[in-house]
């Protein structure tokens, strides 16, 4: 504390020594950015909570400075949000609720100023804090008091419409953990129609639809996985059509991230409906059964949500990560409803009204990325939104054959030395200064 007060010449020197130490670490941002990682790592120990409310002013000062540079800043940012963890653990246990409120108002405060920032750096580092906070304070009395009582929240929406793109990723991913205080908690306080559920809903699917860069749409489906894991989507009629939503905009996504962040909702979705659904969802469901109410009402609501034909489809994704994490779930959902791993024989597939389709399906997923322009709409005889033939699709396609050809290192093709400078080259370009480093 006493480094970091020389740092930013809040402490006066009294002796010859004290001069020279102040004129060597005055505006220093190495050893500032070092005494406050020294700082967050003291937060865990033990017995280093006599200077408590010392430790809070010297923050506090980094916070409020505006010579404090944007890298020091954020080393402050995460610095306080571990301190204000550890005041949470003692304010429970020694009834100190009068200084956390005290304190939490100073931050408040300063994180108002640092979100107007015109840094956009700062803009960041504040709402990457904010988002902290609300992660491990937000069942705390006394902080959401504060936070409801600032202009934060409204500043925080306003960010969502930055110029900078990772501010709106760090707007959207703070505005979604929000939400969790301001509409899906139980006891939700009225603050203002333009709080509620449906309006954040729709400013974030917006932003998936709409913007332009990759960073807030990979924000907004990550947000939208987070909320589904945590139960805030409402009723599984509600969570079904939020989700067909979503996936409707994310399978036409041109970054393969945000198309795996799609993957990774359908997976939760599929897990909890099933959870929901079936009678005992870690049971093994013998054949004879695969036929029962429960299994067609799951079918029946993977195929509204209209998540085979994303599934499938991102099958022959030309991002190999979206075609591994897409069979992954197929073989996850295939296990369900064919325990017994046994696949459809194919006399039964060609006898069914669907077989046509199927055996289409099963020529274009061996195509893999080769397969141009993949039919989601009921193409080529295949209903991905009926029942039965998904239930045909899931038997009679070999994902484990699948699994095993997209999870092959490209080498599989070609192992040899000039296969490899072939690959350089091509990364590189081919005029002759890079062939001649390549050899």
């Amino acid at each position: 504390m006493t480094i970091l007060q020389f740092c930013n010449g809040s402490l006066s020197p009294t002796s010859p020594l004290g001069n020279t130490i102040s004129r060597n670490l005055i505006n220093c941002f190495r050893v500032q950015k070092s005494a406050l990682d020294v700082l967050a790592a003291l937060s865990e120990k033990k017995d280093c909570d006599t200077l408590i409310g010392s430790l809070f002013d010297v923050l506090l000062a980094y916070l409020q400075s505006p010579n404090t540079s944007p890298t020091v800043l954020k080393k402050t940012f995460q610095a306080t949000s571990k301190w204000l963890v550890h005041l949470q653990e003692l304010s429970s246990s020694n009834s100190q609720w009068q200084q956390t409120e005290k304190i939490l108002e100073g931050v408040f405060v300063v994180l108002q100023k640092r979100l107007c920032s015109p840094c956009w750096e700062v803009r960041d580092s504040s709402l990457e804090f904010l988002t902290a906070m609300v992660k491990c304070l937000r069942d705390q009395k006394e902080f959401r008091q504060c936070l409801l009582s600032s202009e934060v929240l409204r500043l925080t929406e306003n960010l969502l419409e930055d110029p900078e793109s990772y501010v709106r990723a760090s707007a959207v991913t703070g505005v979604g953990h929000l939400a969790l205080i301001t509409c899906f908690a139980p006891e939700s306080p009225v603050i203002g129609n333009q709080y509620n559920k449906e309006s954040i809903v729709a400013k974030l699917q917006e932003i998936l639809s709409t913007d332009s860069e990759g960073f807030p749409r990979r924000a907004v489906i990550s947000i939208f996985t987070k909320w589904l894991r945590e139960g805030c989507t409402g009723r599984l009629e509600d969570t079904e059509q939020f989700v067909s939503r979503v996936i409707q905009t994310v399978e036409h996504d041109l970054d393969w991230e945000v198309r795996l962040g799609g993957l990774e909702l359908v997976e939760v979705f599929c897990s909890q409906t099933i959870c929901q659904l079936a009678q005992c969802p870690y049971a093994p469901v013998s054949s004879s059964v695969t036929s029962s109410t429960p299994q067609n009402e799951l079918l029946q609501v993977f195929c509204r949500a209209k998540l085979f034909g994303f599934l499938f489809g991102s099958l022959c994704d030309c991002d190999k990560p979206v075609g591994q994490r897409a069979c992954d779930v197929l073989v996850g959902l295939r296990g369900h409803f064919y325990p017994m791993s046994t696949l459809e024989s194919p006399q039964e597939i060609e006898d069914s009204p669907a077989g046509r389709g199927i055996a289409w399906l099963q020529r274009t997923l061996r195509q893999g990325s080769l397969a141009q322009n993949f039919p989601t709409d009921g193409g080529e005889g295949v209903d991905f939104q009926d029942p039965e033939s998904m239930m045909l699709a899931l038997g009679a396609i070999d994902l484990l054959e699948l699994h095993d050809e997209l999870n092959k290192s490209s080498d599989h093709v070609e192992e040899s030395p000039q296969s490899l400078l072939q690959d350089i080259l091509a990364t590189v370009g081919t005029i002759e200064d890079n062939e001649v480093d390549c050899y």
